[in-house]
């Protein structure tokens, strides 16, 4: 999934537009390559190959992973790629930021009756102007949500475990260089093509430095995905952050977001797009609509 952020107002001189011309082409490019794993459906023939199922079959399958793909507890390996631009930041309005998060997710089964889920969010992050007349590059904190799931449900799926905030930032501006830790839960509901649910998450820092602010921030996404026959997926979701240290609110609505799930070669890939609109942030950060 890729997002393009960006205020129509913004004025970008030559040499702000080269560097987006250039990060645009790795947005584009990034879900290309990872942007979700699955296995193929269909048995092996005796020779190796892999018989041509009937196209019915193929489109089936296809919807159907496409639609596990909305399901954050789904027991399928996915490796997301979320990329997005920021203009108009820092006090001057002349900020730019660019962040990629890669989110891979790993099930495994623990017994007949339980699934344990991997779900980690690693972002890398490019900002200019942001603070100052400075330029910063590299990691941000990492987060670590390890979920419980029952292996068998109905239409109600649910999973909860513990939530980790691992400071692996390389710069102090763009990390909180934090630990922390805290719960995490998902419930969702499913009928028909439809998902529907809730991703919710609370950290407390436990360790870190003096001269890093306590982190003690709540977040929560809620989320609704329609996913056709033809594997297309429409969905609306809300990230809505509260810093309790601070007493900031920042929420980020998803109107539409729309997806397809395509094949390249042995793999199924999921890309897309969103629009974004941002309304509640702190100082200096974006707000409005954006695509």
């Amino acid at each position: 999934m890729k997002a393009l952020l960006l205020h129509p107002a913004t004025s970008i001189p030559l040499r702000r537009i080269q560097e987006v011309i250039g990060l645009a082409a790795l947005a584009i490019a990034a879900p290309l390559a990872l942007t979700a794993q699955a296995p193929t459906s269909g048995a092996q023939k005796t020779d190796g190959s892999i018989p041509h199922a009937p196209a019915t079959a193929e489109t089936n399958d296809s919807a159907e992973i496409a639609q596990k793909l909305t399901n954050p507890l789904a027991a399928m390996i996915s490796v997301p790629l979320q990329n997005w631009f920021d203009f108009n930041l820092g006090p001057g309005k002349d900020g730019f930021r660019y962040t990629m998060e890669a989110q891979p997710v790993y099930p495994m089964q623990i017994s007949k009756a339980w699934n344990l889920l991997s779900r980690t969010t690693i972002p890398v992050a490019y900002q200019q102007n942001v603070v100052g007349q400075t330029t910063q590059v590299g990691l941000s904190g990492t987060t670590e949500a390890l979920l419980l799931s029952p292996v068998h449900t109905k239409s109600i799926i649910w999973g909860a475990g513990p939530v980790f905030l691992i400071p692996t930032g390389t710069n102090g501006l763009l990390s909180t260089r934090e630990f922390g830790i805290g719960p995490t839960a998902v419930v969702l509901k499913h009928k028909g093509r439809t998902n529907a649910g809730l991703l919710a998450s609370h950290v407390w820092s436990v360790a870190g430095g003096a001269s890093h602010p306590y982190v003690s921030q709540t977040y929560a996404q809620p989320f609704f995905a329609y996913t056709t026959a033809k594997a297309w997926t429409f969905a609306a979701t809300s990230c809505d952050t509260y810093n309790w240290a601070a007493g900031r609110w920042t929420a980020i609505l998803n109107p539409i977001r729309v997806s397809k799930l395509v094949k390249l070669g042995p793999q199924r890939l999921s890309v897309g797009g969103a629009l974004r609109c941002t309304l509640a942030s702190p100082q200096y950060q974006p707000k409005g609509l954006r695509s």
